[in-house]
């Protein structure tokens, strides 16, 4: 199975870096839970199939033009 690497941001915080899952799913669950821990609910996930890549595969967001729910773009 090949990993899966993702990073958070919001408007005034961000994680310096990327950090790395085993799965898409425990990618999704460990970003979401760094976002509602670190980030006060409210930012933007990013992953990737590849640390160095420059484009993500999935976006997924939370934040006031979401409804405070998850958007995932794709």
């Amino acid at each position: 199975m090949e990993k899966v690497y993702w990073t958070a941001s919001n408007n005034s915080s961000f994680l310096n870096g990327c950090r790395d899952a085993n799965s898409l799913k425990a990618a999704v669950r460990s970003a979401r839970h760094y976002v509602r821990n670190e980030l006060l609910g409210e930012g933007r996930i990013s992953y990737f199939y590849h640390a160095d890549d420059l484009e993500p595969f999935r976006i997924d967001e939370k934040s006031i033009f979401t409804n405070h729910r998850w958007k995932t773009i794709t």
